[in-house]
């Protein structure tokens, strides 16, 4: 123990340097999912009798893409190397793994789904389970 110091400074100097070496640790993890993870982008649009869900899969093969529906949800996976990783260095390509887990906004008939890839586009459109319907009501 330093000279002139009590243990509650020796405390308070350990549990100062173990935060910030726990904010270190912390910070090259995330660091590093973010470097090692894609996360593509997507949208839902909800029209009147179906669920269309787009995601962004560019640089993707279509025949590396698999879908998994059900009435609550669709699981997208689809493999694809990226082309570089960090500096270029003999092999430096990857094989990656991407997984996307859209939630419906509603129940839907995944049996009747049909899905489409274009331009790096996988576009999937499931009709409702119950479908909203409109009707005018005359006031007597």
């Amino acid at each position: 123990m330093k000279k002139g110091m009590d243990s509650k400074a020796v405390i308070d100097k350990m549990l100062e340097d173990t935060s910030k070496t726990i904010e270190s640790i912390k910070n090259d993890i995330e660091k590093t999912i973010v470097d090692y993870t894609f996360v593509p982008g997507k949208d839902i649009i909800e029209t009147d009798d179906s669920i269309i869900v787009r995601v962004d899969l560019a640089g993707i093969k279509k025949e590396n893409i698999e879908l998994n529906l059900t009435e609550t949800n669709l699981k997208v996976k689809a493999d694809f190397e990226d082309e570089l990783v960090g500096e270029v260095r003999g092999n430096n390509r990857r094989p990656t793994l991407i997984r996307r887990t859209v939630r419906f906004p509603r129940k839907v008939c995944p049996d009747e789904a049909e899905a489409k890839f274009e331009n790096g586009l996988l576009t999937v459109e499931v009709p409702k389970l119950e479908k909203k319907q409109s009707f005018t009501i005359d006031i007597k």
